[in-house]
């Protein structure tokens, strides 16, 4: 590699199109595996939601990458049925291509997703249009393939999808990340929206000028609606009449380190503010939120692990679980973003072979990935105060740490065992 300034133009070209090649090939064996595993179930034998939050941590790939490789392995390898006669793949012509290299995964993809698209009413049209798709993935890129596939439905089928169903039946609520807030969508039935409303009209009227000068009210009436929602919910929080989470008062929960609270400048997180995550919130905030609230005091070492918490003792008590809230900040598990009110406090040595409940052998762990620790092919410890998860010789990358509650956390360096990269290991072999 580092004569490469040496090659010329056209054998540069060549090597970067014959790696293109390599990178086919070896994806066809992926799918192979992937397939494989999937008919195994090892995914729910190792205790993990399905095959694709398997090959996020064994592979370390995104979520839609993951969907997209289980979803080539369903359709593109040959079904094996209990009587050992095998049946064909649900894409002939698109897996006999792909298992040649004549396309790549992204042309995998997006055919897959064109004739998904196709209507039921139109499904005799999909031998033939998976056909004429996977000719031309041969000298067309992956997202003109997409246009003329999404045209090619466009002409079948003139008049466009079906609408849906236009009558929901039952209550949602939706908060969807846009700028630098959430969008909230959602549909009511007619008493949920009756009693809502009821609360909200006392919230909700607009605010009358008064003789001091105050204009008059100039928000919307959605604005109006939005801002009484939450303060409907900031009063009842302030009631303390939601009951107890895993042991604790439904609470809204601001960090702010010592400094920040004495001098004004820096930022704390303000609990459920990214979905289940924290968010960062500006001292000026969290400054104003603390002065009508119950302080509940954690003072913590240069490192960041909490020295004292106030002294109830026996299991998981409420300082121990304020104290790991803000130590392991939700989910410990690597990649997890339950909040810490959705998670149990786990015993790192358990209680029945001798653990003892100390902040020296708690984690706090979301019930899915409780249930996976307990399997035991993941091994969790508290390393210099916080905790660190060793995973199974099957996962590469050594011992992690979940950065997305703790990203001030050092990443962890002695790796407790080799992990072998399972694609390579399995290549080996053949």
């Amino acid at each position: 590699m580092d004569e490469l300034w040496k090659t010329d133009d056209e054998d540069l070209l060549v090597a970067v199109a014959a790696v293109q090649e390599r990178i086919k090939r070896e994806s066809a064996s992926l799918v192979a595996l992937v397939a494989e595993v999937a008919t195994r179930g090892l995914a729910g034998a190792k205790g993990f939601r399905d095959t694709a939050d398997l090959l996020r941590t064994v592979q370390n790939v995104g979520a839609s990458t993951a969907r997209a490789r289980v979803d080539a392995a369903r359709k593109l390898s040959p079904l094996f049925l209990i009587t050992g006669d095998q049946v064909d793949p649900e894409l002939p012509v698109l897996a006999e291509a792909f298992e040649q290299g004549a396309v790549t995964p992204e042309h995998v993809r997006v055919i897959i997703r064109v004739l998904a698209s196709l209507p039921p009413h139109l499904g005799e049209h999909r031998p033939v249009l998976e056909a004429d798709l996977v000719a031309h993935a041969g000298t067309l890129d992956p997202d003109a393939v997409d246009t003329l596939g999404r045209r090619a439905v466009a002409l079948l089928d003139p008049d466009g999808p079906r609408p849906r169903e236009p009558k929901p039946t039952r209550n949602r609520l939706a908060l969807r990340p846009q700028g630098s807030g959430f969008e909230a969508r959602g549909w009511l039935d007619t008493e949920s929206a009756a009693v809502l409303r009821s609360a909200l009209s006392p919230l909700t009227a607009p605010v009358p000028p008064d003789g001091a000068g105050q204009a008059r009210d100039e928000r919307s009436t959605a604005e109006r609606n939005g801002d009484g929602l939450v303060e409907l919910a900031r009063r009842l929080l302030a009631v303390g009449d939601l009951g107890v989470e895993n042991g604790l008062p439904v609470a809204l929960t601001v960090t702010v380190p010592l400094e920040t609270l004495t001098s004004g400048a820096g930022a704390g997180l303000l609990g459920f503010g990214a979905g289940g995550l924290s968010a960062a919130i500006a001292a000026q905030g969290a400054l104003r939120l603390a002065c009508d609230a119950r302080v509940v005091p954690i003072v913590l070492a240069s490192t960041g692990e909490p020295l004292f918490v106030g002294r109830e003792s026996r299991l998981a008590n409420r300082a121990q679980r304020r104290a790991l809230a803000q130590r392991d900040g939700g989910c410990a598990f690597p990649g997890c973003e339950a909040p810490p009110q959705w998670c149990v406090a786990h015993h790192v040595v358990h209680w029945a072979h001798g653990g003892c409940t100390d902040l020296t052998n708690l984690v706090l762990l979301c019930p899915h990935h409780h249930r996976m620790i307990h399997i035991g092919d993941w091994a969790v410890e508290i390393d210099g105060g916080f905790p660190v998860f060793h995973p199974p010789p099957w996962v590469p990358g050594g011992p992690r740490r979940n950065p997305l509650h703790r990203p001030d956390l050092p990443v962890p360096r002695s790796p407790r065992h080799s992990a072998p990269v399972l694609l390579d290991a399995v290549l080996a072999s053949s």
